[in-house]
């Protein structure tokens, strides 16, 4: 698909340029002299460089506070994590490995806890030993790319795909060395290694994900971080306590459906059919559904276990949440895939439509991208109407400028920053299906690997309380920057640049939630050796706020007046109740979604669990008690409101020329107040200009 641009004037970028930035600190300054090891939660972006930050010391960190206890609360069936921080003095530490022990349940008075195995002995026995209802314990090196040029327009720098000007991260915080994916220290290669090997003044760090399944007895659990170095000894052994509350997290609470190009993984990955459903059940892991495009009987058969569910069970190697749950969605040949709408097509898309699971919701022929004056969506309407499966196939298309309820489709898919809600309501109210895709900052979180994790965390709490209907994700393996405008393959390893168009547009790490687990051909240097893809930490940040979609609902179904108002503390606004000349509405720190979190935990009672219609009950509640809550940026009807407004480029074009006009008066009582005060004061010659 190719990438929507936020709908954001933008033309005063550069003018507005020389806007100073907060000033750095000071070389050495807050810098160890010895090695220091602490905690951060998952929505913690942390750079190599970053030395000596406040969190370390545990200031306006949620979960680690040096001499305490790290502190985890989980539901039943959710995934927490949190990443240990090592951080080197002014000599380099090296050999570092972190182990996790312990997490039994809490010892009683007066009976000491467990003591931790030593790690080799924990490695060894750890797969034998764990029993069904244990909570199982990932590890993954965080790998570091460096970022020297943020994603932008080559006419508005200030702008991208994924941000408006007004809301563009700052470089203070996304220049340098980012970490984001995500190596299994199992996997660990040695341009990536594990023992860890962490230079003078920098730092590493592991990523743990907790696992805690649907069976596991509610109570504290009590564990150890032990990390050890091979040239310093042990640096730390921090206590954990995991709070596991007796209530059920519902899987997959909001819809996340995410696209991936089947020939492009095989290219780079490897084309045995084990690296695709590899890729489906990590998908599915982390609540989101892969989105399969089938244009063949062929297909359909090639993909049938994981259409139909049966991909997510113990059989066939699943261990992770969401047992037997089929996707949401199918495609019949996505982007277009099945040209225009003939006779002769629409018997292959008979055929394969009729072969189908029952099990999938929504059968959705995806007749056009991103071309609301294509006659193919509503060809393809007409034709499907007169078929023996017309009640079972959605005709659809992606477009942002015109009202859904004058597009002659079933579903329409409208960017996530150009939602417009009363529009929504019409789509809907006159039988129409309406999905978002992908978004920009202030409205919803971004893809891109400049910006903050919370972002991501933001769409999942947005997708809970908005009727956004599913959300598309239009790319997850975007390693060849493949559009009209590319610039051909990159390492994503060591290129965080992936995307180009002929807009000039280059956005990095947009539509790339998955590291290739295998390289082949000319980056084969690059390679782990694991037939599959590899997670990033955005992708587990989506995860993390899809789940608390999941606390919402569970949380909303007992207490629906303080579930909303802590949902509106942590996302003050959203989509259309954001404007594109402000800053994201949420923080850009992972603490105020713990609080948030943990607040909506409290509120769930004993026993709690939700089915699937149970939750979307809920949510749509939800949805129309945050219109009651929140208003709209502009209000609904008038001649400014977002439904109401002028198609993409001449709306864009007016609010260009009115802030232009603004800015032009500004210039001019500069000058006259500059003017004024020169008459008033005698001249200072050339240094004073």
């Amino acid at each position: 698909m190719p990438r929507t641009p936020p709908l954001l004037p933008a033309a005063l970028l550069s003018a507005l340029s020389f806007v100073p930035l907060a000033p750095a600190a000071a070389a050495g300054e807050g810098q160890p002299e010895r090695a220091h090891v602490w905690v951060a939660d998952d929505g913690t972006r942390v750079r190599r460089e970053d030395v000596g930050l406040p969190l370390s010391r545990g200031e306006g960190n949620a979960i680690f506070r040096p001499g305490e206890p790290i502190r985890l609360g989980a539901l039943r069936g959710e995934v927490v994590a949190f990443q240990v921080i090592v951080e080197a003095g002014a000599e380099p530490v090296r050999g570092v490995q972190i182990e996790v022990a312990g997490l039994d349940p809490a010892a009683g008075a007066g009976d000491p806890a467990k003591a931790p195995a030593p790690p080799a002995q924990q490695q060894a026995q750890a797969p034998a030993e764990a029993p069904a209802h244990a909570i199982r314990i990932d590890r993954f090196v965080e790998h570091y790319v460096e970022i020297t040029r943020r994603s932008r327009n080559a006419d508005r720098p200030m702008e991208s795909l994924g941000w408006s000007p007004a809301a563009r991260p700052p470089d203070d915080r996304h220049l340098g060395f980012l970490p984001d994916a995500l190596i299994p220290v199992e996997l660990a290669p040695p341009w990536a290694p594990y023992p860890l090997e962490v230079g003078a003044r920098e730092t590493r760090a592991v990523w743990i994900d907790l696992h805690v399944p649907e069976g596991a007895a509610p109570g504290a659990r009590e564990g150890k971080v032990v990390v050890r170095s091979a040239s310093h000894g042990e640096l730390a052994s921090l206590d954990l306590r995991l709070d596991v509350a007796p209530a059920t997290l519902p899987y997959g609470a909001v819809d996340f459906i995410a696209f991936y190009e089947a020939d492009k993984v095989a290219a780079r990955v490897g084309d045995g059919p084990g690296v695709e459903r590899q890729l489906w059940q990590l998908l599915h892991e982390h609540h989101v559904d892969g989105f399969a495009s089938v244009r063949s009987p062929a297909e359909v058969e090639r993909l049938r276990a994981a259409i139909d569910g049966s991909l997510y069970t113990e059989q066939h190697g699943y261990r992770g949440p969401g047992q037997g749950v089929p996707p949401a969605a199918v495609a019949l040949g996505a982007y277009g895939g099945f040209g225009d709408p003939k006779e002769e097509t629409l018997r292959r898309v008979e055929a394969v439509a009729e072969l189908l699971p029952p099990a999938v919701d929504d059968v959705m022929l995806y007749a056009v991208d991103e071309q609301c004056e294509s006659p193919r969506g509503p060809g393809w309407r007409r034709l499907v109407r007169g078929s023996r499966l017309s009640s079972r196939i959605l005709v659809g298309h992606s477009c942002g400028q015109i009202d859904p309820v004058k597009q002659d489709v079933d579903l329409v898919l409208t960017p996530a920053n150009r939602f417009d809600s009363v529009w929504a309501r019409a789509a809907r109210e006159a039988g129409k299906r309406l999905w978002v895709y992908n978004g920009a900052l202030p409205r919803t979180g971004t893809f891109m690997i400049d910006a903050p994790l919370t972002g991501l965390m933001a769409d999942g709490w947005i997708a809970a309380s908005h009727e956004v209907g599913r959300w598309f994700l239009w790319e997850t393996a975007f390693w060849h920057d493949g559009n009209r405008g590319g610039k051909g393959p990159v390492d994503p390893f060591t290129t965080a640049e992936n995307f180009h168009n002929q807009d000039g547009d280059a956005c990095l790490g947009d539509g790339m939630l998955l590291y290739p687990g295998t390289q082949r051909g000319k980056f084969a240097s690059r390679s782990v050796g694991f037939a599959g893809v590899l997670p990033s930490m955005r992708l587990k940040s989506l995860r993390r706020g899809i789940q608390d979609a999941g606390y919402i609902a569970l949380a909303r179904s007992a207490s629906p007046g303080a579930a909303d108002a802590i949902v509106k503390e942590v996302i003050p606004a959203a989509l259309d109740e954001a404007l594109d000349t402000s800053p994201p509405a949420w923080s850009s720190e992972g603490a105020p979604f713990f609080r948030g979190r943990d607040a909506l935990r409290a509120l769930i009672p004993a026993g709690a669990s939700l089915d699937a219609a149970g939750v979307r009950r809920v949510l749509a509640e939800a949805a129309v008690a945050r219109r009651a809550l929140v208003p709209l940026a502009r209000a609904p009807g008038s001649k400014d409101a977002p439904g109401h407004a002028e198609p993409g480029p001449l709306r864009r074009w007016r609010a260009t020329w009115l802030l232009l006009a603004v800015a032009a008066l500004g210039a001019v009582a500069v000058a006259i107040a500059l003017a004024l005060h020169r008459r008033r004061r005698p001249g200072r010659g050339a240094e004073g200009r």
